[in-house]
């Protein structure tokens, strides 16, 4: 068990009260004994007596006054709380730490780094290649020549098509589906729809996010592009062609059309929908 001390150590803050002991980290309200909690700058100092947490991160800025908690003041509550989360009670869900599965399926013609974990039934084909310290969790399905970089992790039932270039470090949640044919729809001879032939890729660069049941498609004749940092909740839609830029937020059920494109830093909250061929 550690510390309030040693958590205050860690995060370079001033601890006021006494030395608690704490074994795990949990919401303000209603709190709980022995746990840490943390009070965001907008709230009001009067949460600290109706919590049950014995320990709370505080914002620098409040008030010494007497408390009946243990606290810790820092200048920013919620990012130092959740670095405590992560270095004290987060498990890394990696999918299969004990290295590749007897059921998987491995191409001869494909080529696996080093420390790489690769769940129960999953399939990779010809041509592709997974770097150093990858997972990949079960039942996933990895197509030819995809490369799948250092240190980037792969949740169970993700379904990655062919000539996909995912950078580092790259989160890809459960029943995400990468490369799939874009909804390019014209008309053939005989007045009938036909879904146009897709030959480009797909690029996720490094430190993507990916939540559960996205889909990123594939770009007609180029790249569909998602930028550095960019961090994409679940259920998005993210159309053929869509250029993505860096350190961008995308809240779930949000459909981005064919061809539109992002800058950096843009944040587009839940349900939105952005028509093709748009800038923002």
């Amino acid at each position: 068990m550690i510390t309030a001390h040693q958590i205050a150590k860690f995060i370079k803050g001033e601890l006021v009260g006494k030395d608690v002991p704490v074994k795990g980290a949990i919401d303000l309200l209603p709190g709980k004994k022995t746990h840490i909690s943390f009070l965001n700058s907008n709230l009001s100092k009067d949460y600290l007596d109706k919590t049950k947490s014995d320990l709370i991160i505080v914002s620098k800025e409040i008030a010494s006054t007497n408390f009946n908690k243990t606290i810790i003041k820092v200048s920013t509550p919620k990012r130092s709380f959740f670095d405590i989360v992560e270095e004290y009670f987060y498990i890394d869900s990696r999918n299969c730490p004990n290295g590749i599965h007897d059921s998987a399926i491995i191409s001869k013609k494909s080529k696996i780094g080093s420390n790489v974990s690769i769940g129960a039934y999953t399939i990779i084909s010809d041509g592709a290649k997974i770097e150093n310290n990858v997972s990949i969790g079960g039942n996933c399905f990895i197509g030819e020549k995809t490369t799948i970089c250092k240190g980037s992790t792969i949740h169970p039932n993700v379904t990655i098509y062919n000539n996909i270039s995912i950078k580092n470090n790259v989160i890809i949640n459960s029943g995400s589906v990468i490369g799939a044919n874009g909804f390019g729809i014209i008309k053939n001879k005989d007045n009938k729809l036909i879904q146009v032939p897709h030959i480009g890729i797909v690029g996720i660069h490094d430190d993507v996010i990916l939540g559960a049941g996205c889909t990123v498609d594939r770009a007609t004749m180029s790249r569909t592009i998602i930028g550095r940092g960019t961090k994409i909740d679940g259920q998005v839609h993210i159309a053929h062609n869509v250029k993505i830029g860096k350190n961008c937020i995308i809240a779930g059920q949000v459909a981005i059309g064919g061809s539109s494109q992002l800058g950096d830093n843009v944040i587009l909250g839940g349900q939105s929908g952005v028509i093709d061929n748009l800038v923002i």
